[in-house]
């Protein structure tokens, strides 16, 4: 019925949970699982067109409350979390973006994903997304396991060619260029190439 309010997706359990612990921390971020009080921050953080310029078209617009917790509803039930929520050091309750791995398989791509993420613009340019990057990588090629047992041999990201600040953060991390497929994407009216970038474990081990 019309005007009825809309049930909470979350558990009470859920709900009255703790924020959870960071499975890593760099020296300004941490990441962390999501909670459901999250859904405020990031809709804050990820309603901004800025922002969907660099998303594909599954990225909610707009960035509603009812987007964002479908998103943490869906990720908090994970046995295997592979999605996970950006906050700053001096306030871990409040997110700022989120970075995952996208595009897991059970098939001949088991041991390969594509990191996928975004930040709120008014952290942009001050290096905050290389950060997290870096260690992101570091906790999938060492930490995270699949609902299969799948360990990371392989990380690579896609970047649209009117992104050169997520490419700048790839070569920052040591991905390396991997090709550029021409005329790949078409977002906001416009054909752009979309360039790749990979790091293998054993080129990042190596580099440690």
């Amino acid at each position: 019925m019309a005007g009825q309010p809309t049930k909470s997706p979350f558990t009470d359990a859920q709900i009255n949970a703790p924020i959870p612990a960071p499975i890593f921390t760099t020296a300004r971020l941490g990441v962390r699982t999501y909670h459901p009080q999250d859904a405020p921050s990031m809709t804050r953080a990820g309603n901004n067109p800025a922002i969907l310029k660099y998303m594909t078209n599954s990225f909610p617009n707009p960035y509603d409350l009812i987007a964002a917790n479908g998103w943490i509803s869906m990720n908090i039930n994970e046995t295997h979390p592979a999605h996970f929520g950006i906050f700053e050091k001096s306030a871990p309750d409040v997110l700022i973006g989120s970075i995952g791995l996208n595009k897991l398989s059970t098939d001949v791509h088991a041991h390969t994903a594509e990191i996928g993420y975004w930040l709120a613009e008014s952290h942009w340019n001050k290096g905050m997304m290389s950060e997290v990057v870096g260690g992101f990588t570091k906790w999938a090629f060492e930490s995270f396991e699949g609902k299969d047992g799948q360990r990371m041999r392989k990380l690579y990201g896609g970047v649209y060619s009117w992104n050169p600040g997520s490419m700048r953060c790839f070569l920052k991390n040591r991905f390396a260029p991997e090709g550029v497929m021409k005329g790949q994407v078409e977002k906001n009216g416009q054909t752009l190439d979309l360039h790749w970038f990979g790091l293998t474990k054993k080129d990042w081990e190596a580099r440690q």
